[in-house]
């Protein structure tokens, strides 16, 4: 009975040592972008897009974490004509699973530099359609388009992380310099891109910013 009671209290104390081995966090994300002047002339738009991506990991030493998002992601993306406020307007819903390995590089203080490559599927919905103000359809188009589309991709991408306590951080991905590549499948086309970086020319502050992305993490 002492030596099960003692068997107990060493796995106890062997799981207490690996305690905060696992991660739960994620991000949620709200941005938006206008482009048009009072009357909505030729070559305006607008963009909303909206993301919730929880996720779970899992470290394997001091360096490497495991783990995968799992979450929803929606965009809406208007183009006006400048004629009886006529737009075409493009929603896209989707669920987005992405599995991800994390290599932590220099730790300074509470401060660590990492790089994460992330495998992205993407399964969802997008609709086109012709449009005047307040969602009336134009006449002589076709109704409402939907289009099913899978997307499979890879991200390789730096960051920062700041540790608040030993349970709570924080992460700061550049997108800047990230190295992707992507292939999207519709019915009948499919499209695909690949490159190093993203906006490295943008002059304005909001595309600066739309390449940085903050998660937060709670370890236990």
């Amino acid at each position: 009975m002492k030596k099960a009671l003692m068997t107990l209290a060493l796995a106890a104390f062997a799981f207490a040592a690996s305690a905060q081995q696992f991660v739960l966090g994620g991000n949620i994300g709200l941005s938006h972008d206008g482009k048009h002047d009072d009357n909505f002339s030729t070559g305006s738009e607008a963009y909303t897009n909206i993301s919730i991506m929880p996720k779970f990991g899992y470290w394997l030493n001091d360096k490497m974490q495991i783990g995968a998002q799992l979450g929803w992601d929606y965009s809406y993306n208007r183009h006006y004509y400048g004629a009886d406020d006529t737009y075409t307007s493009h929603p896209k819903s989707a669920v987005v699973i992405a599995p991800y390995f994390r290599y932590n590089v220099a730790n300074w203080k509470k401060f660590t530099v990492f790089c994460e490559a992330q495998l992205n599927v993407t399964l969802g919905l997008e609709s086109s359609s012709h449009e005047f103000d307040k969602g009336k359809e134009v006449a002589g188009y076709p109704d409402k388009q939907k289009d099913n589309f899978t997307s499979f991709g890879i991200n390789v991408v730096p960051g920062l992380n700041y540790a608040f306590n030993s349970n709570f951080s924080m992460d700061l991905y550049i997108n800047l310099a990230r190295l992707y590549a992507e292939k999207t499948s519709y019915e009948d086309y499919s499209t695909h891109e690949w490159g190093l970086g993203a906006n490295m020319n943008a002059q304005s502050i909001n595309a600066h910013l739309s390449n940085f992305s903050i998660g937060f993490n709670y370890s236990f």
